[in-house]
């Protein structure tokens, strides 16, 4: 179990939230060493498989600082205008546009998804009929995460979607997204800015590739410290085109446009208290197919509970409720979170690959005692002492 919940953890499919200040006093969290986080953010940009980083922490909803290290390619520092690959923090944003939908009354969170979209693999499958947003967003759909993980490539359910067992799938994204597309008449980039990006006046996110992401795009770095080719989906793979886009991967920002966004949604901005409410309940834990979302034996450390609610991961500990997404691809690394009830977070995006470690190293920068520090640094070395890598 502990090195599948290490691979989880690696691929980006374990997502679990990071909160903030243990305290249960309401105090505010101790200021930031702004000096002593560079000087982390520095010494980490040096390891050989880490390219660029950049850092955004709100207080109270609102951006207090950012800070950046390392280079956006060979010889280029990166600093605020560097667009960064986030990963599987793609997946907030069709949260955050379903929400939205869902708050104009345009959709309903339990509206059956076979009605507007039928996936090829499935659409013969009479459990196909039990998809809704609601399911999928909570990563209930029983798919694994993409057709290669099938042995023949095909998806398939494996078990009955709804069963409050996490099943982590981009695929199931992509379901959701491609019904979006139908029953709205336009293209997945289209909503998000319509529904979205717009109304918020956010200028720097983007769903996939772009002209103004070009300019000033950072190149991702592999595990063995190999700068690869800007827009390279993975190792040996394609190039991402202008006409590729997902709702469960390879989304691009900057520090300060993300970071504007999360503001955003920490203040519910055209959201009701109703659908804010909604987002942070959680809807699924644990699992019987995704190991990792339990805590294992003999940890040092484990939240009260965690699992996913709709489209963000909830991670509970003493009171707290913090909303969370992580992303982890072959040559990046991404951490956002917030504290539904004091407003304070992080956007942190790296290009490296395994960077994973070295993320958390510097989240333990500006708070060591963060929950999310203390479980993953417990399940590290318990991975160590077993022989895990």
């Amino acid at each position: 179990m502990l090195k599948t919940a290490a691979a989880l953890i690696l691929s980006g499919s374990l997502s679990l939230a990071a909160p903030t200040a243990l305290a249960k006093d309401n105090s505010e969290p101790a200021p930031v060493n702004v000096v002593g986080l560079q000087a982390t953010m520095d010494k980490v940009a040096d390891k050989a498989n880490v390219g660029g980083i950049g850092m955004a922490i709100i207080r109270d909803g609102d951006l207090v600082h950012t800070l950046y290290a390392g280079e956006a390619e060979p010889g280029v520092p990166v600093s605020q205008k560097h667009w960064f690959n986030t990963a599987s923090v793609a997946k907030t944003l069709i949260a955050e546009t379903v929400l939205r939908l869902v708050a104009r009354d345009a959709m309903g969170l339990d509206d059956p998804v076979a009605e507007h979209y039928r996936h090829p693999d499935l659409a013969d499958d009479p459990r196909y009929a039990l998809l809704t947003p609601r399911i999928i967003l909570s990563h209930q759909t029983t798919l694994k995460n993409w057709p290669n993980n099938y042995e023949d490539g095909q998806l398939a359910f494996q078990g009955e979607p709804g069963d409050g067992q996490i099943s982590y799938s981009g695929a199931g994204v992509e379901i959701l997204m491609r019904y979006l597309e139908q029953r709205f008449g336009k293209t997945y980039p289209e909503l998000v800015d319509a529904e979205l990006l717009a109304p918020l006046g956010i200028k720097g996110v983007r769903v996939g590739r772009s002209a103004d992401v070009e300019v000033a795009v950072t190149r991702g770095i592999n595990k063995d410290g190999e700068w690869q080719d800007a827009f390279r989906r993975s190792q040996g793979g394609s190039i991402i085109e202008r006409s590729d886009y997902s709702a469960a991967d390879n989304m691009y920002a900057t520090v300060p446009g993300y970071a504007a966004l999360l503001s955003a949604i920490i203040a519910n901005r055209n959201l009701p208290e109703r659908l804010a409410t909604e987002r942070r309940h959680m809807l699924s834990s644990g699992s019987k197919r995704d190991m990792g979302y339990d805590c294992p034996p003999n940890i040092g450390f484990c939240p009260d509970r965690f699992g996913y609610g709709l489209g963000w991961a909830v991670f509970e500990h003493e009171g707290q409720v913090i909303l969370n997404h992580g992303g982890n691809d072959f040559a990046e690394h991404a951490q956002v979170w917030f504290d539904t009830e004091s407003g304070n977070g992080m956007v942190l995006f790296m290009t490296g690959g395994n960077a994973f470690r070295h993320g958390l190293e510097i989240i333990a920068a500006v708070d060591p005692d963060l929950p999310l520090v203390r479980y993953y640094s417990a399940l590290i070395a318990l991975m160590e002492s077993s022989g895990g890598n």
